[in-house]
């Protein structure tokens, strides 16, 4: 069979052999993704030249989204890789890496809401406590504010966040008062800290993938990301 190649750093016979155990993977898998075939070919290309020498676990998960996505939240990629990885298994596979992808690049307003609750919720009780939040936002404003005490700004802050989101008022905020927060207001989905890419780095990345994403600000952020790579 012949392949329209996708991958211009890869040797093509590589490639085609790889494309073709891909097959039923992809047949299988691609019609839970937001991705069209060929897509999801690219990106299955991507996870087999990154994991090609070694195991994708927490530490390369953090090089990776640093890298092509521009996360540097390093206080959240911990609960971000145990939010991707959905079989549980302490590396990101080919399916948690296609199904995650699928969410930080195209996710619905439904998958992103369940996806930042799972950030959130890193205890995994159903529900995200004070103490939760104040570990959860404390980072943030770390050497931010010179003028304030960071902990008394994050405790005001917490104070702010559940008169908006802890609807039924029982001091926690449960998955529901969580979602029916989010979709009266739209800004509240990372509230709790910054667990989905940029648009921009999505843009950057997507023009890898489909020749529809080509913008100036795309091939600057490449550029970019190529940098990064090359200098960690």
């Amino acid at each position: 069979m012949n392949y329209e190649t996708l991958d211009l750093t890869m040797n093509p016979q590589e490639e085609a052999r790889r494309r073709h155990k891909l097959r039923s993977f992809i047949k299988e898998n691609c019609g839970r993704t937001h991705f069209s075939k060929k897509e999801c070919e690219t990106l299955l290309l991507v996870h087999y030249k990154l994991t090609k020498n070694r195991h994708m676990d927490r530490k390369y998960f953090r090089k990776v989204m640093y890298t092509l996505l521009d996360f540097s939240n390093d206080h959240l990629i911990e609960n971000i890789f145990s939010a991707f990885d959905r079989e549980n298994r302490l590396v990101i596979t080919k399916e948690s890496w296609l199904l995650g992808m699928s969410l930080l690049l195209r996710g619905s307003l439904d998958e992103r809401i369940a996806f930042c609750f799972k950030v959130y919720d890193f205890m995994g009780e159903g529900y995200i406590k004070r103490d939760q939040m104040f570990r959860l936002l404390k980072h943030t404003f770390r050497g931010t504010l010179l003028d304030e005490d960071p902990e008394e700004y994050v405790r005001d802050l917490i104070d702010l966040i559940m008169t908006k989101m802890d609807l039924d008022r029982d001091g926690l905020v449960s998955f529901d008062d969580y979602s029916r927060s989010v979709r009266k207001t739209p800004a509240l989905l990372e509230a709790l800290g910054y667990c989905l890419p940029s648009r921009p780095a999505v843009y950057a990345f997507m023009s890898t993938l489909t020749p529809r994403v080509t913008t100036m600000h795309s091939k600057l952020y490449l550029s970019r990301a190529k940098v990064k790579m090359r200098d960690s």
